[in-house]
């Protein structure tokens, strides 16, 4: 006799006769995927919400930790370690000797091709600033540096610029450029030394050189050296308190960068003024670096 099988009622109503088992399994399936569903679009907003709050919050971050960065750069605390610590600084870091921590490496590898207009630029700033060396020679050195710099004025105590001339006798002349880094107080000292330039054009090299020979020089200072060297004092702390030159610094500046490439101290721009051709080496090179330049340049 055949064992009659019953079928066991499902409290949901299917009557599959496999009970709540199943059912329940295949609920709870839904369930769980309805949950991870849910999840995954709980996350999508919660990420999209994170990143917009992470956008504002970086945001506001990176003024504030630049205002404090420019704070640091300015004081006499930094400029003290920077300088005692420029070696340790170079070593860590892989520099080669004397180079800008903005500039490791000469940025051009090759001659730049320039022209007419490089030329003009050049005649205007000769004409506008004190030269050292023959104002003849066919070779301009611009150097772009600044007051506050600690591998710029290694670079002036080294004396780099200067024996470069004296390797290449009425073939290479050189002028200073100012070029910002270390904030206002790097910018108005720039604008002082646009003042000596204005009253007292022929002690503007040797103001520039005992400058940082005085480093790191602050105003009063700069400006005792430019009166000792002959300049009106008056004058000069009047054209200081104007700071007539502010923008005309700004300006170098912008010039620097848009026709050389130039973004950091010292940067070199070495111009043949026969074909307005150019090099730039960036950072605090060795006379050889420049003695190849020049040699490339020749030949190009």
């Amino acid at each position: 006799m055949a064992k009659k099988i019953e079928k066991e009622e499902c409290s949901c109503g299917c009557n599959c006769g496999k009970g709540c088992s199943v059912c329940g399994t295949i609920l709870s399936i839904l369930c769980l995927l309805a949950a991870i569903a849910a999840c995954f679009y709980a996350c999508k907003a919660s990420q999209s919400a994170q990143k917009v709050y992470d956008f504002n919050v970086l945001s506001a971050g990176w003024i504030e930790n630049f205002e404090r960065m420019n704070k640091v750069y300015e004081s006499e605390a930094y400029i003290q370690y920077a300088t005692e610590n420029a070696d340790q600084a170079e070593s860590y870091f892989g520099l080669s000797e004397g180079a800008d921590v903005e500039n490791t490496e000469s940025d051009e590898t090759s001659v730049n091709t320039g022209g007419d207009d490089i030329k003009t630029v050049v005649e205007s700033m000769l004409a506008s600033t004190p030269i050292r060396g023959d104002a003849n020679a066919r070779f301009t050195i611009v150097e772009y540096t600044e007051l506050l710099c600690p591998f710029c004025q290694r670079h002036s105590s080294e004396g780099t610029i200067n024996a470069v001339i004296e390797k290449f006798p009425g073939e290479v002349n050189s002028i200073s450029k100012h070029f910002i880094i270390h904030g206002e107080e790097a910018q108005k000292l720039a604008s002082a030394m646009e003042c000596v330039n204005e009253l007292n054009s022929s002690a503007y090299n040797e103001v520039f050189e005992k400058a940082f020979e005085a480093y790191p020089v602050d105003m009063d200072t700069l400006i005792s050296i430019a009166t000792a060297a002959g300049t009106d004092e008056a004058a000069l702390k009047s054209c200081v308190d104007e700071w007539r030159y502010m923008q005309a610094v700004t300006d170098m500046m912008n010039q620097g960068n848009e026709l050389f490439g130039v973004n950091g101290t010292p940067g070199n721009v070495i111009i043949d003024r026969e074909t307005g051709n150019y090099k730039l080496i960036s950072g605090a090179y060795p006379v050889d670096e420049f003695v190849n330049a020049i040699n490339e340049l020749k030949n190009a």
